[in-house]
């Protein structure tokens, strides 16, 4: 789809949409006014908008925790850590000790090329690119005989000439896919040891000095909200379990997660549960653990990379199922880490669908208000569904793919994600684009019960692909959670009608409400903003019979039992409304990329305007106010809108 850059356009009807890209805007009305629905030349007129079943905040009583005792931490990712391997989110002062890994390193040893060389990871269409590789690889070996960074065998890989038998460097390095190319780099890599050889160097956090505290503070934050877990049990200190199954690579940032948390004042334990560990438990074959590694995460030779972490997870599986469940038992706050939300699936939950006693353990831990359970990015999304917790109702999908325009364009579907790097070897499944918009229709984990969970949020302008996964499921709420945020949530008083959720961080926090006018055609919802401090309280006001916070498993005849649901935003005590703002609008295309979408609606809160309606043929957005804005002193926002785009008919 070809977009137009956005003009600023300031008139008062849509008429100015002729222009493809110009917004128009609608001055803010008086109270006593009613607002008509604007019209356009040659496109719909949108239906007058019903009354919002989202509740006013002043004029709604609204039951609120006073003291709320959190069960998930859900972070949106891009938490930007100072690290020995990241020292770009450092302040410039920052050091680390001689011991600390600074990056992977690769070796082009005979031996290494010899193993790529007959290794069958190339599919047979592509074998001949594999020999070329090789071919490239003993040129450079023969004038670099000592380990190479990873920038430095990039740049000597990519200014390798051409010859007879092969193409360039580049040529070569432009033909791989993402897929492709992760297996040639675990092909050559080799572990980072220490100057005698004796310890293998692990990446050090310095929290203290991360040059972005919002992202520091989310680790402290998931620490203190542990602590209150272990204070029940008589402990000061939380015992924390990272996990690390969302990752292709589940080893690489085993190091990170553990030197964070023990900063933020934990004790931590590396819980090495994957998907890999769950097949080899199942298959009662430990020793085949590096090719189940291979066959589903796609990662390769981490056995002698990183043997010190394989062989806790060698132990892990001829320990079993139930020495994890006792470690789950043990602890306060267990944490999921991001990467792919199905990889994360596949370790917790097993091909039809059903939990394993490691989820059920969760479960249970949760329902008994002894275990936070935390994710990042992927270890967020993998929340989402309502099998333990509602499993009569239609289920809560899982997103697993896709973005804003590619949604609009080709809807949603149900299956599998395409990996990253498909088209180019020619293998996407069913021929889906790689940014298809694709969904586990039965759920994530099922932890979180009230809507679907997206990530990266505001970031990545994800606004239109939740939006019409929620219509393609008539799923009627979904989240997202910005970058550098989180949204803390209560599931203490579910099976009462309660639900209390919070916003912490940098960003913001999306809730977006599903209208029944909403169609393929003109999608519709009502959307919340919070920021750090805001609460928002779900209650439901018919409960089916069977929601009980109990480690029940997903029916296979679930109903789309009707709920009377109500949604409430308490701002922060800080905030006040805004009032008399006359700020210009300022808009950016394409609407729905990078952070578009947040900035305009931002500016539509600090503007006299009540709405603006952007064009990007063949599509027509329009954002409403739905009540005052709110904003404390550093101009962190709350507030209400509704939001519509319009397609072509079929």
């Amino acid at each position: 789809m070809r977009l137009s850059c956005i003009k600023l356009l300031l008139v008062s009807s849509l008429v100015g949409l002729a222009v493809p890209g110009a917004l128009a805007v609608e001055p803010q009305p008086e109270p006593a006014q009613t607002e008509q629905p604007l019209a356009a030349a040659d496109e719909p007129t949108p239906a007058v908008e019903p009354e919002p079943s989202i509740l006013d905040i002043a004029s709604t009583p609204t039951q609120v925790l006073p003291q709320p005792e959190y069960d998930l931490m859900l972070m949106g990712g891009g938490l930007a850590t100072c690290s020995s391997m990241s020292n770009r989110s450092c302040l410039e002062q920052t050091q680390f000790s001689a011991l600390a890994k600074t990056g992977n390193l690769y070796w082009l040893q005979q031996s290494l090329l010899q193993n790529f060389a007959t290794a069958e990871v190339f599919s047979a269409e592509r074998k001949t690119l594999q020999q070329q590789l090789v071919q490239l690889f003993n040129r450079l070996a023969a004038e670099h005989t000592a380990p190479l960074t990873e920038q430095q065998l990039v740049e000597l890989w990519r200014a390798a000439p051409a010859t007879e038998q092969a193409p360039d460097g580049e040529t070569l390095w432009q033909q791989l896919s993402d897929r492709e190319l992760n297996v040639v780099f675990d092909y050559l890599e080799v572990p980072t040891l220490s100057s005698d050889g004796k310890y293998r160097l692990t990446e050090h956090v310095d929290l203290a000095q991360t040059s972005d505290q919002h992202s520091a503070e989310l680790y402290r934050e998931f620490v203190r909200l542990a602590a209150t877990k272990a204070s029940n049990k008589g402990r000061s200190a939380p015992k924390l379990l990272m996990v690390t199954a969302s990752s292709r690579d589940p080893f690489a940032a085993v190091d990170f997660y553990l030197d964070a948390f023990r900063q933020a004042g934990a004790e931590v334990e590396w819980l090495p549960l994957t998907a890999a560990l769950q097949a080899a438990m199942q298959a009662q074959n430990c020793q085949a653990l590096p090719q189940f590694l291979a066959d589903i995460h796609g990662s390769y030779r981490r056995e002698q990379v990183y043997a010190d972490l394989y062989a806790l997870k060698l132990q892990a599986c001829q320990a079993g199922s139930k020495a994890l469940v006792a470690k789950i038992a043990a602890a306060d706050g267990i944490f999921f880490n991001g990467g792919d939300q199905s990889l994360t699936y596949q370790a917790l939950r097993f091909a039809d669908g059903s939990a394993s006693p490691e989820l059920t353990a969760i479960f249970g831990a949760v329902a008994n208000k002894q275990l936070l359970v935390g994710g990042t990015s992927a270890g967020t999304a993998v929340m989402s569904g309502n099998q333990w917790l509602a499993p009569q109702l239609a289920a809560v999908p899982m997103i697993s793919n896709g973005d804003s325009y590619h949604a609009l364009q080709y809807g949603a579907v149900a299956g599998p994600a395409p990996w990253p790097g498909c088209r180019k070897e020619n293998r996407c499944p069913d021929n889906l684009s790689e940014r298809q918009l694709t969904y586990t229709a039965a759920g994530g984990l099922g932890l979180f019960p009230l809507g679907v969970l997206d990530t990266h949020f505001a970031e990545r302008g994800r606004q239109a692909r939740l939006l019409v996964l929620q219509q393609a499921t008539q799923t009627r709420l979904a989240f997202g959670v910005d970058e550098a945020s989180a949204m803390l949530v209560d599931l203490g008083h579910y099976a009462t009608g309660l639900v209390q959720m919070a916003a912490r961080g940098a960003g913001e926090v999306y809730v977006s409400e599903l209208q029944s006018e909403s169609s393929k055609t003109q999608l519709l919802a009502h959307t919340y903003t919070l920021t750090a401090g805001d609460t928002l309280v779900w209650q439901a006001e018919t409960l089916p019979q069977a929601e009980t916070l109990t480690p029940a498993e997903s029916s296979p005849q679930a109903e789309n039992v009707p709920q009377q649901v109500t949604l409430t935003l308490v701002p922060a005590a800080a905030k006040t409304p805004l009032t008399e703002q006359a700020e210009p609008l300022h808009s950016k295309s394409p609407l729905f990329s990078r952070d578009h979408y947040r900035s305009l609606s931002r500016s539509l809160c600090r503007s006299n305007f009540h709405s603006a309606t952007v064009s990007e043929p063949p599509y027509l957005i329009r954002l409403s106010k739905d009540g005052a804005c709110s904003a404390d002193a550093e101009g962190n926002l709350s507030y209400r809108q509704q939001l519509r785009i319009i397609s072509p008919e079929e």
